[in-house]
C-alpha cells in the first residue's frame, strides 16, 4: 500500500478490488464518498466510520490512541493537522484516533499527546 498512501482515489480502488464487491454494494462514487470524510483532492485520509468499518473488515491492522476524558473532539488544530500531516489512513473516533501506520501509532502514544505530537513532528 506504501505507493498508493496519499492517493484517496488509488486507495478507493485498492480497497473496492479488495473488498470484492460480489454484490455491488458499492461503486467506485458511493465507495469514494462513503469512505472518507473529506473528499476533496486536498482533503486529508480522515475516514469515515464506514470508511473505518471497511478497513477493518479487509483486516488492515490499525492501533488506537485513546483520547483522554474531556478531550474537546472538535480541536481545529488536531484536525487539520492530522488531515495535512498523516500520510496514511487514520479514524477520528469518539473517544481514539486509529492509525493505520504503526509508526504514527507508536509515536503519538509514546508522546502521550496529539497535538503535541503533531507539533514535535510536523511543526506549528
Amino acid at each position: 500500500m506504501s505507493t498508493v498512501k496519499r492517493n484517496k482515489e488509488e486507495l478507493t480502488h485498492l480497497l473496492l478490488d479488495l473488498h470484492g464487491n460480489a454484490d455491488n454494494e458499492y461503486d467506485y462514487k458511493s465507495a469514494f464518498n462513503s469512505w472518507w470524510y473529506n473528499t476533496r483532492d486536498s482533503g486529508g485520509l480522515r475516514l469515515t466510520a464506514t470508511g473505518f468499518h471497511i478497513m477493518k473488515k479487509l483486516k488492515f491492522q490499525h492501533w488506537d490512541f485513546e483520547l483522554p476524558e474531556g478531550w474537546n473532539r472538535h480541536n481545529k488544530r488536531v484536525i487539520l493537522g492530522l488531515d495535512r500531516k498523516i500520510s496514511w489512513p487514520y479514524y477520528y473516533g469518539k473517544h481514539r484516533i486509529s492509525f493505520f501506520n504503526s509508526q504514527d501509532a507508536m509515536m503519538v502514544n509514546l508522546t502521550g499527546d496529539v497535538e503535541k505530537w503533531l507539533t514535535n513532528n510536523f511543526g506549528p
